[in-house]
């Protein structure tokens, strides 16, 4: 009785180990299946990404290209106008408009010259600001009284016949 009590168990037990190994079996089946499918997941959405950022590098590519052939046709745009108010800026065809408009050429002989009484106005009304050293001029305290400066000096300069550039 014991035998058989012996055998049953190890009949139990190799069944128990037979059945834990098929187990184990379509664990590491499932797993392989499970992790292959992972790889593949992962493999296709870095094709999608590359995919994606190629087509936009692409795209990008295109429109740099399109603005650089818009840029080409700017400056030749661009140079086709200089030229022409170089043309019109020519000496010989400012004299044949000016000639066509009835002005004609004079000799000094031919020049009349017209006097204008106190002309030009007596200076001496106008205050010229003394001449600072610029090194020991103090800085202005706000935008507003360095743009009343700049003015001034710009409207005393054309008082004086000074070109203001």
């Amino acid at each position: 009785m014991v035998q058989e009590q012996l055998q049953r168990s190890m009949t139990k037990s190799s069944r128990q180990t037979r059945e834990l190994t098929r187990r184990l079996r379509k664990l590491t089946e499932v797993q392989a299946a499970v992790g292959w499918g992972l790889i593949l997941l992962v493999i296709a959405l870095l094709g999608v990404i590359y995919l994606n950022q190629s087509s936009r590098i692409a795209t990008i590519g295109r429109g740099v290209q399109m603005l650089q052939y818009e840029l080409a046709v700017l400056q030749s745009e661009n140079a086709d106008l200089e030229r022409e108010i170089a043309q019109a800026q020519s000496l010989a065809r400012l004299q044949r408009e000016a000639e066509s408009m009835g002005f004609i050429r004079t000799n000094p002989g031919n020049v009349e010259y017209l006097v204008i009484p106190n002309y030009p106005a007596d200076t001496s009304i106008v205050k010229e600001p003394p001449n600072q050293n610029e090194a020991s001029k103090t800085p202005v305290e706000t935008v507003r009284k360095a743009l009343i400066l700049a003015l001034e000096s710009k409207v005393n300069d054309l008082m004086h016949g000074e070109s203001v550039p």
